[in-house]
């Protein structure tokens, strides 16, 4: 790569970040089939969101990404995720969003899933082949 292509992506990010771009990585697989685990979204920041928009907000311990499917009598946001079957149970606060999604790039966040899921399928397939092989784990 040369310096000037180096100099303009790195360019691109600063003045990204600094007009509020953000890239959040999707972990769970509540917006699937558009949205799978694994890949990252893309959000700008969000001015009036409305029905229909996917938008990032704040929850008490953690970020979520979930469509906005109504507006509650007090203003709220009533969001959904594409595969659940109803809506969440609490309306987002207008101020609690901090983001609405632009661009998906599928997949590209996969590899950091596995170190979190490895470990686990790794403890869950030792604790099976133990059962199996009439051992108990000491």
């Amino acid at each position: 790569m040369s310096s000037l292509a180096l100099v303009t992506v790195l360019a691109a990010v600063m003045w990204a970040a600094a007009a509020g771009w953000r890239a959040a990585v999707v972990t769970g697989g509540s917006m699937r089939p558009g949205i799978q685990p694994g890949d990252v979204v893309v959000t700008v920041p969000a001015h009036h969101p409305g029905i229909g928009s996917v938008v990032t907000y704040r929850k008490p311990g953690r970020p979520m990404l979930h469509r906005i499917v109504g507006v509650d009598a007090r203003g709220r946001l009533v969001t959904k995720g594409d595969a659940n079957t109803v809506a969440d149970a609490a309306p987002v606060p207008r101020d609690a969003v901090t983001g609405v999604a632009r661009w998906r790039i599928p997949y590209a966040a996969r590899p950091a899933l596995w170190g979190t899921v490895a470990p686990a399928g790794l403890c869950l397939a030792w604790w099976v082949r133990s059962r199996r092989s009439g051992r108990r784990p000491s």
